[in-house]
Protein backbone atom coordinates (compact mmCIF):
# COMPACT_ATOMS: atom_id res chain seq x y z
CA UNK A 1 0.00 0.00 0.00
CA UNK A 2 1.27 3.48 -0.79
CA UNK A 3 2.52 5.26 2.33
CA UNK A 4 2.29 8.81 1.00
CA UNK A 5 0.94 10.82 -1.90
CA UNK A 6 3.78 13.28 -2.43
CA UNK A 7 4.28 11.89 -5.94
CA UNK A 8 2.71 14.53 -8.19
CA UNK A 9 1.52 11.80 -10.56
CA UNK A 10 -0.80 10.58 -7.81
CA UNK A 11 -2.81 13.70 -7.19
CA UNK A 12 -6.09 11.76 -6.93
CA UNK A 13 -6.32 8.47 -5.03
CA UNK A 14 -9.26 6.28 -4.06
CA UNK A 15 -8.91 4.03 -1.02
CA UNK A 16 -11.24 1.04 -1.16
CA UNK A 17 -12.81 -0.40 1.97
CA UNK A 18 -15.28 0.45 4.73
CA UNK A 19 -15.12 2.88 7.65
CA UNK A 20 -12.07 4.63 6.24
CA UNK A 21 -12.44 8.10 7.78
CA UNK A 22 -9.59 7.61 10.24
CA UNK A 23 -7.49 5.94 7.57
CA UNK A 24 -8.05 8.85 5.15
CA UNK A 25 -7.25 11.31 7.93
CA UNK A 26 -3.94 9.52 8.50
CA UNK A 27 -3.10 9.73 4.80
CA UNK A 28 -3.92 13.44 4.83
CA UNK A 29 -1.66 13.82 7.85
CA UNK A 30 1.19 12.30 5.83
CA UNK A 31 0.71 14.84 3.07
CA UNK A 32 0.39 17.84 5.37
CA UNK A 33 3.06 16.88 7.94
CA UNK A 34 5.84 19.44 8.23
CA UNK A 35 8.53 16.75 8.58
CA UNK A 36 8.36 15.65 4.94
CA UNK A 37 8.78 12.00 5.97
CA UNK A 38 6.92 8.94 4.66
CA UNK A 39 5.03 8.73 7.95
CA UNK A 40 3.57 11.66 9.90
CA UNK A 41 5.66 12.82 12.84
CA UNK A 42 2.57 13.37 14.98
CA UNK A 43 4.11 16.28 16.89
CA UNK A 44 4.33 19.17 14.44
CA UNK A 45 1.66 21.86 14.32
CA UNK A 46 0.23 20.42 11.11
CA UNK A 47 -0.17 16.90 12.53
CA UNK A 48 -1.81 18.30 15.65
CA UNK A 49 -4.24 20.39 13.61
CA UNK A 50 -5.23 17.41 11.46
CA UNK A 51 -5.77 15.31 14.55
CA UNK A 52 -7.90 18.05 16.11
CA UNK A 53 -9.88 18.61 12.88
CA UNK A 54 -8.72 22.23 12.72
CA UNK A 55 -6.32 22.21 9.78
CA UNK A 56 -7.37 24.92 7.28
CA UNK A 57 -5.95 22.97 4.33
CA UNK A 58 -7.81 19.74 5.01
CA UNK A 59 -11.29 19.81 3.50
CA UNK A 60 -13.71 16.97 4.23
CA UNK A 61 -16.51 16.53 1.68
CA UNK A 62 -19.34 14.48 3.15
CA UNK A 63 -22.22 16.27 1.44
CA UNK A 64 -22.41 15.06 -2.17
CA UNK A 65 -25.18 17.17 -3.68
CA UNK A 66 -23.99 18.71 -6.92
CA UNK A 67 -24.32 22.29 -5.63
CA UNK A 68 -22.11 21.56 -2.62
CA UNK A 69 -19.59 19.64 -4.73
CA UNK A 70 -19.25 22.58 -7.13
CA UNK A 71 -18.80 24.99 -4.23
CA UNK A 72 -16.03 22.80 -2.81
CA UNK A 73 -14.27 22.58 -6.17
CA UNK A 74 -14.40 26.36 -6.47
CA UNK A 75 -12.34 26.72 -3.27
CA UNK A 76 -9.41 24.90 -4.89
CA UNK A 77 -8.26 28.13 -6.55
CA UNK A 78 -7.29 29.42 -3.10
CA UNK A 79 -3.73 28.42 -2.29
CA UNK A 80 -2.83 26.52 0.91
CA UNK A 81 -2.88 28.51 4.11
CA UNK A 82 -0.31 26.62 6.20
CA UNK A 83 2.00 24.70 3.90
CA UNK A 84 2.63 23.11 0.52
CA UNK A 85 -0.64 21.27 -0.08
CA UNK A 86 -4.40 21.34 0.28
CA UNK A 87 -6.09 17.98 0.76
CA UNK A 88 -9.70 17.23 -0.20
CA UNK A 89 -11.27 14.05 1.22
CA UNK A 90 -14.45 12.85 -0.49
CA UNK A 91 -15.93 10.20 1.80
CA UNK A 92 -18.00 7.29 0.41
CA UNK A 93 -17.60 8.69 -3.08
CA UNK A 94 -19.40 5.67 -4.57
CA UNK A 95 -22.64 7.01 -3.09
CA UNK A 96 -22.48 10.15 -5.27
CA UNK A 97 -25.08 10.63 -7.95
CA UNK A 98 -23.81 10.82 -11.52
CA UNK A 99 -24.27 14.59 -11.79
CA UNK A 100 -22.10 15.17 -8.73
CA UNK A 101 -19.40 12.88 -10.09
CA UNK A 102 -19.52 14.73 -13.40
CA UNK A 103 -18.92 17.99 -11.52
CA UNK A 104 -15.59 16.52 -10.39
CA UNK A 105 -14.21 15.47 -13.77
CA UNK A 106 -12.01 18.48 -14.49
CA UNK A 107 -11.05 18.80 -10.82
CA UNK A 108 -9.81 15.22 -10.59
CA UNK A 109 -8.03 15.33 -13.94
CA UNK A 110 -6.20 18.65 -13.66
CA UNK A 111 -6.32 20.07 -10.12
CA UNK A 112 -3.95 22.86 -9.10
CA UNK A 113 -0.45 21.53 -8.40
CA UNK A 114 -0.91 22.12 -4.67
CA UNK A 115 -4.10 20.03 -4.44
CA UNK A 116 -4.22 16.37 -3.40
CA UNK A 117 -7.52 14.49 -3.61
CA UNK A 118 -8.53 11.46 -1.56
CA UNK A 119 -11.65 9.43 -2.27
CA UNK A 120 -12.93 6.59 -0.11
CA UNK A 121 -15.30 4.01 -1.55
CA UNK A 122 -16.80 0.70 -0.52
CA UNK A 123 -17.60 -0.30 -4.09
CA UNK A 124 -15.49 1.58 -6.65
CA UNK A 125 -17.23 -0.15 -9.55
CA UNK A 126 -20.22 2.06 -8.75
CA UNK A 127 -18.18 5.12 -9.73
CA UNK A 128 -18.52 6.44 -13.27
CA UNK A 129 -15.88 5.17 -15.68
CA UNK A 130 -14.88 8.76 -16.41
CA UNK A 131 -14.08 9.27 -12.72
CA UNK A 132 -12.37 5.90 -12.30
CA UNK A 133 -10.01 6.65 -15.18
CA UNK A 134 -8.68 9.65 -13.25
CA UNK A 135 -7.99 7.84 -9.97
CA UNK A 136 -5.34 5.54 -8.57
CA UNK A 137 -7.14 2.77 -6.63
CA UNK A 138 -5.60 1.27 -3.51
CA UNK A 139 -7.18 -1.54 -1.52
CA UNK A 140 -7.42 -0.53 2.14
CA UNK A 141 -9.18 -3.66 3.38
CA UNK A 142 -6.38 -4.31 5.83
CA UNK A 143 -7.06 -0.96 7.45
CA UNK A 144 -10.81 -1.40 7.76
CA UNK A 145 -10.95 -5.11 8.48
CA UNK A 146 -13.92 -5.40 6.13
CA UNK A 147 -13.71 -7.56 3.00
CA UNK A 148 -14.19 -5.87 -0.36
CA UNK A 149 -17.17 -7.22 -2.34
CA UNK A 150 -16.14 -9.97 -4.74
CA UNK A 151 -16.20 -9.50 -8.48
CA UNK A 152 -19.18 -11.88 -8.66
CA UNK A 153 -21.24 -9.76 -6.25
CA UNK A 154 -20.36 -6.57 -8.08
CA UNK A 155 -21.34 -8.20 -11.39
CA UNK A 156 -24.66 -9.34 -9.88
CA UNK A 157 -25.32 -5.80 -8.70
CA UNK A 158 -24.60 -4.31 -12.11
CA UNK A 159 -26.80 -6.88 -13.85
CA UNK A 160 -29.69 -6.31 -11.43
CA UNK A 161 -29.60 -2.51 -11.68
CA UNK A 162 -29.21 -2.66 -15.46
CA UNK A 163 -32.33 -4.83 -15.60
CA UNK A 164 -34.23 -2.28 -13.52
CA UNK A 165 -33.12 0.60 -15.75
CA UNK A 166 -34.23 -1.42 -18.79
CA UNK A 167 -37.52 -2.36 -17.08
CA UNK A 168 -36.82 -6.07 -17.37
CA UNK A 169 -38.11 -7.93 -14.30
CA UNK A 170 -37.11 -11.32 -15.68
CA UNK A 171 -33.45 -10.29 -16.03
CA UNK A 172 -33.51 -8.75 -12.55
CA UNK A 173 -34.77 -12.03 -11.07
CA UNK A 174 -32.15 -13.98 -13.01
CA UNK A 175 -29.39 -11.77 -11.61
CA UNK A 176 -30.41 -12.31 -7.99
CA UNK A 177 -30.95 -16.05 -8.52
CA UNK A 178 -27.17 -16.52 -8.51
CA UNK A 179 -26.95 -15.56 -4.83
CA UNK A 180 -26.68 -18.51 -2.46
CA UNK A 181 -26.04 -17.11 1.02
CA UNK A 182 -27.71 -14.57 3.27
CA UNK A 183 -24.40 -12.74 3.72
CA UNK A 184 -23.94 -12.35 -0.03
CA UNK A 185 -27.54 -11.20 -0.48
CA UNK A 186 -27.12 -8.60 2.25
CA UNK A 187 -23.93 -7.34 0.61
CA UNK A 188 -25.59 -7.16 -2.81
CA UNK A 189 -28.64 -5.32 -1.46
CA UNK A 190 -26.32 -2.70 0.03
CA UNK A 191 -24.55 -2.35 -3.33
CA UNK A 192 -27.88 -2.16 -5.18
CA UNK A 193 -29.06 0.58 -2.84
CA UNK A 194 -26.05 2.72 -3.71
CA UNK A 195 -26.27 1.93 -7.41
CA UNK A 196 -29.96 2.82 -7.51
CA UNK A 197 -29.07 6.13 -5.87
CA UNK A 198 -26.87 6.94 -8.88
CA UNK A 199 -29.57 5.89 -11.34
CA UNK A 200 -32.53 7.53 -9.63
CA UNK A 201 -33.01 10.13 -12.35
CA UNK A 202 -33.91 7.27 -14.73
CA UNK A 203 -36.24 5.49 -12.34
CA UNK A 204 -39.88 6.31 -11.72
CA UNK A 205 -40.92 6.22 -8.05
CA UNK A 206 -37.30 5.73 -6.97
CA UNK A 207 -37.93 6.94 -3.39
CA UNK A 208 -40.51 4.24 -2.65
CA UNK A 209 -38.32 1.56 -4.19
CA UNK A 210 -35.35 2.66 -2.09
CA UNK A 211 -37.42 2.57 1.11
CA UNK A 212 -38.59 -0.93 0.24
CA UNK A 213 -35.02 -2.07 -0.41
CA UNK A 214 -33.74 -0.68 2.89
CA UNK A 215 -36.55 -2.48 4.73
CA UNK A 216 -35.54 -5.70 2.98
CA UNK A 217 -31.98 -5.27 4.20
CA UNK A 218 -33.26 -4.89 7.76
CA UNK A 219 -35.64 -7.85 7.46
CA UNK A 220 -33.22 -10.23 5.79
CA UNK A 221 -31.97 -11.71 9.06
CA UNK A 222 -35.49 -13.02 9.75
CA UNK A 223 -35.88 -14.76 6.38
CA UNK A 224 -33.95 -18.05 6.19
CA UNK A 225 -34.98 -18.92 2.63
CA UNK A 226 -32.68 -17.11 0.20
CA UNK A 227 -34.61 -18.10 -2.93
CA UNK A 228 -37.89 -16.78 -1.54
CA UNK A 229 -36.18 -13.63 -0.31
CA UNK A 230 -34.68 -12.94 -3.75
CA UNK A 231 -38.07 -13.48 -5.43
CA UNK A 232 -39.82 -11.20 -2.94
CA UNK A 233 -37.19 -8.48 -3.27
CA UNK A 234 -37.22 -8.53 -7.08
CA UNK A 235 -40.99 -8.40 -7.40
CA UNK A 236 -41.27 -5.76 -4.70
CA UNK A 237 -38.74 -3.39 -6.23
CA UNK A 238 -40.20 -3.84 -9.70
CA UNK A 239 -43.68 -3.10 -8.32
CA UNK A 240 -42.45 0.06 -6.59
CA UNK A 241 -40.71 1.19 -9.79
CA UNK A 242 -43.87 0.50 -11.82
CA UNK A 243 -41.98 -1.75 -14.25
Amino acid sequence: MMSAMRDSNRHAVCYVGENLDEFAQQKAKVILCNSGQAEPCGVCNSCKKVQNSSHPDLIWVREHKVKEVREVVATSVIRPNDGEFKVYIFTEADSMRAESQNALLKFTEEPPDYVKIIFTAKSPDLLLDTIKSRLVFINADGASGTPHPTAELLETTKAFVSALVNKNEYSAAAALSKIKTREDLSAVLDLISKAMHNEQCTMYNYVEAQKFLLNCIDDLKYNPNINLACTYITSGICEKLKL
